[in-house]
């Protein structure tokens, strides 16, 4: 997702101001955490931050990252990252060079090994950059030796929703822009009246998710992540019910925890089965009775 610069700096300028003012100290922290969700605006913040600081220079000269999305680093990248920084200059203190990893929590052990090594023995003027979606995957062992900032999403919105419609789209959203965005189109609520529908069911009938999979394949890949937005939105609504016993509150827990270790888009191998197993399991918490 694609955050305006200006929002970033506007919304996070607390934290802007933060590392900046620490930055023309004589000493600046060697090792720094970014924490927080997906699309929260990790990344471009470091982005302009670096802009910043390094001015006119050239940025590519001083910025190494790994573990992208799209190429998920392993022990030797790491250790190529830490030989980098072994032979970054030490010799003016203002050109610092930034050494960033991506996606912290995807790190395996070995990885994680040979970077505590790095962060116990700093090379001077070198910066470790380690972005993360979720700092509860971290070891402590990492986290103790970093200063933490956390981003939140909900900075990004503007809060100060007109009606009750909005109000229900950025919580449905959780802090997501991408959700959020997709909620104010024609397709994205026509999506989310659709999976209310069917929420609403007593019970599951086989012709009526045929009808609802023929609409939300249309587009699976973007529409998925709101169903299951919608969902949790759903299960929190009546977890707060006072009608909702502990057994039930139990059941919902379980649920979700299934949800979370159960459903990483890039690892479905067939979409309709995927959905179908999900529906299955909500309606089995029986949440009407």
């Amino acid at each position: 997702m694609n955050i305006d610069s200006n929002i970033i700096e506007n919304k996070y300028k607390q934290e802007f101001d933060f590392i900046s003012k620490l930055y023309l100290k004589e000493i600046f922290p060697h090792a720094w955490i970014f924490h927080g969700p997906k699309e929260s605006g990790k990344r471009k913040f470091l982005g302009l931050f670096i802009k910043k600081v390094l001015k006119k220079k050239q940025n590519e000269q001083f910025v190494y990252e790994i573990n992208s999305d799209e190429n998920i680093a392993m022990i030797d990248d790491v250790r190529k990252l830490i030989t980098q920084s072994n032979l970054t200059n030490s010799v003016d203190r203002i050109k610092k060079t930034f050494l960033v990893i991506n996606n912290l929590e995807l790190l395996n052990k070995n990885s994680v090994i040979a970077l505590l090594k790095t962060l116990e023995e700093p090379p001077p003027n070198t910066v470790l950059i380690l972005i993360t979606h979720n700092l509860k995957l971290i070891p402590q062992t990492i986290k103790s030796r970093c200063i933490k900032i956390k981003f939140n999403p909900y900075k990004l919105f503007d809060n100060n929703y007109k009606n009750d419609l909005e109000k229900e789209n950025l919580l449905i959203s959780d802090g997501y822009p991408s959700i959020y965005n997709l909620l104010l189109t024609e397709e994205g609520n026509l999506i989310k009246v659709e999976v209310k529908k069917i929420l609403d069911l007593e019970a599951l009938e086989y012709i009526d998710f045929e009808k609802f999979y023929l609409k939300i394949s249309k587009n699976f890949d973007v529409f998925f992540p709101l169903f299951i937005n919608i969902i949790f939105f759903t299960l929190k609504l009546n977890f707060k019910n006072h009608d909702c016993d502990l057994n039930k509150k139990f059941k919902i827990l379980s649920f979700l925890d299934f949800l979370k270790k159960n459903f990483r888009k890039d690892f479905f191998l067939d979409n309709k089965k995927v959905l179908f197993l999900i529906l299955n399991e909500y309606f089995s918490l029986d949440l009407s009775q």
